[in-house]
């Protein structure tokens, strides 16, 4: 599974990868997960791709985790903007 977010900011970008990159470690076996920005287009984008070879759960369960962070840091930024 792949998400791709683009942000209005660059450094809300930058930011929010860096909010991530402490939790992209000790994975159950079978999990996948890789953070990292693309500089592809015009602006900065988050990459997220994820896979599970074991339970969908796991996949599913993290999915959410990783977008209730990023939710939760876009609103930090935003109201200390």
């Amino acid at each position: 599974m792949k998400i791709e977010i683009t942000f209005d900011n660059e450094h809300i970008t930058d930011v929010i990868n860096s909010i991530l990159l402490p939790d992209n470690v000790n994975f159950p076996k079978g999990f996948f997960l890789n953070i990292e920005i693309s500089e592809k287009t015009q602006r900065k984008t988050l990459i997220i791709d994820m896979k599970s070879d074991e339970k969908i759960e796991t996949l599913i369960n993290t999915t959410d985790e990783i977008l209730n962070h990023i939710s939760l840091a876009k609103n930090v930024i935003d109201n200390n903007a």
